[in-house]
């Protein structure tokens, strides 16, 4: 019988650094899940399994220059963050094509349930910037710290306090403004 090992954050990047398979498989099992919250309300969730995967690619590509200052998960956001600008960029650049019918695709995971008065906020929260959109998000969804989306935004706390209060008034006048329609 095979048992689940519990690894410490240092264990973890260790493994991972040294390529390991059954480090980045935990890795993934303990982070998936909040990179994906963390995703979909940032991008939808048609959009939240790509940009988690390439997360955890950029994590793997970066861990040898992963120096240990922050925590892994601030760290993990971080690289979604970026790969959620590069996403912007790319959405920008390009209109693909959409893909015919014939071919087989996989359901994306279906979000909690939630009211439809909060579905509404969230659509609205993707109308925001990048930057005020992503500190909403990890301080609203994730629960993260000042402190924390400020590392993982790589700007001062001071940044994410003005960030947070220009959202919540951006999404104020958002939501008033689609109230009226």
């Amino acid at each position: 019988m095979k048992t689940e090992k519990s690894w410490s954050e240092p264990d973890l990047v260790a493994g991972c650094r040294a390529g390991r398979r059954d480090a980045f498989e935990a890795l993934v099992s303990a982070y998936h899940d909040r990179l994906h919250r963390i995703a979909a309300a940032m991008a939808g969730a048609e959009t939240a399994g790509d940009l988690v995967q390439d997360t955890f690619l950029g994590a793997v590509e970066s861990f040898p220059r992963f120096r240990g200052d922050a925590q892994l998960s601030t760290w993990l956001i971080s690289i979604l963050r970026h790969r959620f600008s590069l996403f912007l960029r790319g959405q920008k650049k390009w209109k693909l094509s959409p893909l015919p019918d014939d071919g087989a695709r996989l359901p994306a995971p279906e979000p909690p349930a939630v009211e439809r008065d909060l579905r509404d906020v969230l659509a609205r929260v993707q109308d925001l910037p990048e930057d005020l959109r992503t500190a909403l998000v990890l301080f609203h969804v994730d629960g993260m710290s000042y402190a924390d989306i400020a590392k993982a935004m790589e700007c001062p706390i001071g940044t994410v306090r003005s960030r947070l209060f220009e959202a919540r008034e951006r999404l104020r006048k958002l939501v008033l403004k689609a109230e009226n329609r």
